[in-house]
């Protein structure tokens, strides 16, 4: 977040986010918008970005990094003012903008990219059209509760705060408002209605409003410009959890786009860094504003639990990872290198949680999980970790899982792996021949690889070409955060109580 008077690095921004408008129309949106002008709506084109948290916080936009998930990609969207709000520094007026009129909204939060957050009229709608990502093994669209105003009479001494008088003053709770929309759910013109079938690739709508009217008109304009009702997605505010409106201190909102593991990665990074040729996003806004009169319950959230746990699924597992630490302590300590057990526990709650307890949840997602260890630091380039666990993929209860290093200061993630690259790395840890050693991983996280040993390097911040943001340096705090992402049999992560938690152990140099 940068102070509202600063110069604006426009060419900067722009490297950084690799956005431009959409440049490739989308069959039946002209139509669309003629449809909904008629009707009496302001239709404004924004745009889906791809976001780099770790180049925004190296350049200094942003203060932390989100507990980024380290080398898994992020888009957003990037709206336009409403009309009738005057537009932030490194914004462009909204169409029609009078800024000599006298009833004009306060800006919003002055953030890079100008638009990534925004506030929202409750009868107001945005509309995604487009194609989803290519094929890999997992996407999600997911809107969030972004900066919240301060709460009077509440110390925010430690918790950055943003904005001024005349705007309001904010801080970032970052929570999610339901259950993403993913490869697994999500209607698309592959799998129509939500039919089973394959819905990378494939053409998609999306329609976030806070109220069901709204919503029915998005719907009638988009079947009318010859959409099917089968690919339109609902993305829903619930009122009843936020302040929706333009006024000073209502709250804003973001969307985010994930994806992990292209199956073709120059495909997806072709996608991501032209992904407003397949992607067009659109903020639309009555011009006499209409009373929000069925407004969206809060939803029904997907039940995580199914009832068997990985307790189950590998019945000896006590014993295995008693096995798999003792083994792990014979082969990496030493005279000179003493093992310090990490304890694992939960990282981030769920969206509900953080807005009802008005703490930052980093945008969390329901498709996943989320484990750290305790911090701990890297004193010397001879000082590692040895993670360890249950391998979630193998047993059923992810699509995959994966585990990433962090400064606790940036909360930046900066090296990891997953289970499509640890899959039986810990079957020389355990006799030949040992059935159950598929169920479990062994990795290292260090400075420098050894050969032949599953390794991931933990670059330094100090001197990063990259930029800070991109690596951690010795004797700084870090942690490392367990994702599993999506049990098939949920559509969501799996329960935290049905997973055998992931486990760490730092070796550091004595004295």
């Amino acid at each position: 977040m940068m102070p509202r008077g600063l110069t604006w690095l426009a060419l900067a921004i722009c490297l950084v986010l690799h956005v431009t408008p959409c440049a490739a129309s989308t069959e039946n949106v002209s139509e669309f918008i003629s449809i909904l002008e008629d009707k009496g709506f302001t239709v404004q084109e924004g745009r889906m970005g791809k976001l780099n948290v770790l180049e925004l916080c190296s350049a200094g936009y942003v203060n932390y990094c989100f507990g980024n998930n380290a080398g898994f990609p992020y888009a957003i969207y990037i709206l336009p003012p409403s009309p009738g709000q005057d537009p932030s520094p490194r914004q462009a007026p909204a169409v029609g903008y009078d800024p000599d009129a006298a009833d004009n909204y306060p800006a919003n939060l002055d953030t890079v990219p100008a638009g990534m957050i925004y506030k929202l009229r409750p009868d107001e709608a945005i509309v995604l059209i487009g194609s989803t990502p290519p094929p890999a093994r997992y996407f999600s669209f997911r809107s969030y509760l972004g900066f919240v105003e301060n709460r009077p009479g509440k110390d925010y001494t430690d918790t950055p705060t943003f904005g001024d008088d005349e705007i309001g003053w904010y801080h970032r709770i970052y929570c999610s408002l339901g259950d993403p929309l993913n490869h697994l759910n999500m209607w698309t013109s592959n799998t129509p209605g939500g039919a089973a079938g394959n819905a990378f690739g494939s053409a998609t709508v999306l329609i976030t409003t806070a109220d069901k009217g709204i919503n029915r008109m998005m719907r009638d304009a988009l079947t009318a410009a010859g959409y099917s009702p089968d690919i339109i997605n609902d993305d829903n505010i619930p009122p009843s959890l936020v302040h929706m409106g333009l006024e000073k201190g209502k709250d804003t909102f973001l969307t985010i786009m994930r994806a992990a593991l292209w199956d073709q990665p120059d495909v997806g990074s072709n996608y991501l860094d032209n992904i407003g040729d397949h992607i067009r996003v659109f903020r639309i806004t009555p011009n006499t504003p209409i009373a929000a009169g069925e407004p969206w319950p809060v939803p029904a959230l997907r039940v995580r639990e199914t009832g068997v746990s990985e307790y189950q699924t590998i019945p000896n597992a006590a014993a295995d990872l008693e096995h798999l630490r003792q083994e792990i302590i014979r082969r990496h300590g030493g005279a000179q290198l003493r093992p310090v057990h990490l304890d694992t526990d939960i990282w981030l709650p769920e969206g509900y949680t953080g807005i009802f307890r008005d703490v930052d949840l980093l945008a969390e997602d329901r498709d996943t999980t989320y484990l750290r260890t305790n911090f701990f630091q890297l004193a010397t380039d001879d000082d590692f970790v040895i993670v360890y666990g249950v391998n979630h993929e193998q047993t059923g209860k992810a699509i995959y899982s994966n585990f990433s290093f962090y400064g606790v200061e940036l909360l930046n993630g900066v090296a990891g792996t997953s289970s499509a690259e640890y899959a039986n790395s810990a079957a020389d840890y355990f006799p030949p021949g040992y059935e159950n050693s598929k169920y479990y991983y062994v990795y290292k996280i260090a400075r420098r690889a050894t050969a032949g040993e599953p390794c991931v390097l933990v670059p330094y911040s100090t001197g990063n070409h990259s930029g800070k943001a991109f690596g951690v340096d010795n004797s700084k705090d870090a942690y490392i955060a367990f994702r599993a992402y999506i049990d098939v049999n949920t559509q969501v992560g799996p329960s935290l109580f049905e997973i055998i938690w992931d486990r760490a152990i730092l070796f550091t140099k004595t004295p």
